[in-house]
């Protein structure tokens, strides 16, 4: 069952990739990304970014062109890439995922998240929306 905080915003968003693809899917995603008050990444099967939003670069210190060349795997702290790759599969088996995680920021900090995840809001495309808690020093 989704998450009633942001359950809304995802189902909007849904509606609108619906029935597109290619450069148009990546330019409503991107828009629609740009509109949240949240940190905003959404990734491909594969856990490749495909777009992000302002609050998504203030948050990890990358912009959003450095983020469309990186996986979740990059955010992750190194020695926690088994749990990582463990938590993005049971995402996208179970469709949604919300909880704490401890990001990598570009700087080598960490800033501990609340997120909720969405899979498939269309075809091949998942959302992560991220609320800093804490940064923890490097």
């Amino acid at each position: 069952m989704m998450s009633s905080r942001y359950a809304a915003e995802v189902e909007r968003l849904r509606a609108a990739l619906r029935g597109t693809a290619g450069r148009a899917l990546l330019r409503t995603l991107g828009s629609y990304l740009a509109s949240l008050p949240v940190a905003a990444l959404a990734a491909d099967n594969s856990s490749r970014y495909i777009a992000a939003n302002a609050h998504a670069e203030e948050l990890t210190g990358y912009s959003v062109a450095e983020l469309a060349k990186m996986t979740v795997a990059d955010l992750t702290p190194v020695g926690n890439t088994d749990d990582g790759t463990s938590l993005w599969e049971e995402f996208i088996s179970s469709g949604e995922q919300r909880g704490q995680y401890d990001l990598r920021r570009r700087d080598g900090s960490f800033v501990r998240v609340q997120y909720w995840a969405y899979a498939s809001i269309a075809p091949g495309v998942h959302l992560s929306l991220l609320i800093p808690e804490t940064t923890l020093p490097v």
